[in-house]
């Protein structure tokens, strides 16, 4: 986390962000792999209860996370490219091309989230694991502002849950 302080871009500070979550994840989950690890998570009471904690108390983190919400949904970019191909970004509008995903079933997160409802605990965790996989997979640029806004989004929301449920300091 002290390294992710240090960095000048969101993009930096969230790869190590995400990799001080990702340790943590591993030893508690015991699992094998990200998408188990998440799994446990999502559905984790104790963090249920923290993060709907912070939505009530923290107007702050609530805002951060409605303004997050509010780009939803975040598409797949390895699916949406193998199914609609690598250029499809540069040639549709965000509503041409959300309805092309719908109509070739691309993947996205968050799963049965409706607009204008606050996110759950598991919507939210899975969207920033989403934003965290296409950052690494699927060509993420500093240079476009969507993807700024949704890694800065990923990386704020991450810490600030991250400190304010002390989560790292659980001991049981």
């Amino acid at each position: 986390m002290r390294n992710a302080d240090r960095q000048r871009s969101a993009f930096m500070s969230f790869v190590n962000v995400w990799m001080a979550f990702n340790g943590w994840m591993e030893s508690v989950t015991q699992a094998n792999t990200d998408a188990a690890m998440i799994t446990a998570l999502a559905t984790n009471e104790r963090l249920i209860k923290a993060y709907d904690a912070l939505m009530y108390q923290s107007g702050s983190f609530r805002n951060r996370v409605h303004s997050f919400a509010a780009m939803w949904p975040v598409l797949n970019v390895r699916d949406v490219r193998k199914k609609l191909g690598h250029d499809v970004f540069s040639k549709l509008s965000m509503d041409e091309l959300l309805a092309e995903c719908v109509r070739h079933r691309v993947k996205f997160q968050p799963q049965d989230w409706e607009n204008n409802h606050p996110p759950s605990w598991e919507q939210l965790l899975w969207t920033i694991y989403l934003v965290r996989c296409n950052m690494f997979h699927g060509v993420k640029s500093p240079q476009n502002q969507r993807d700024r806004e949704l890694i800065l989004h990923s990386d704020r929301i991450l810490r600030i849950f991250i400190q304010d449920a002390g989560c790292f300091e659980w001991r049981d």
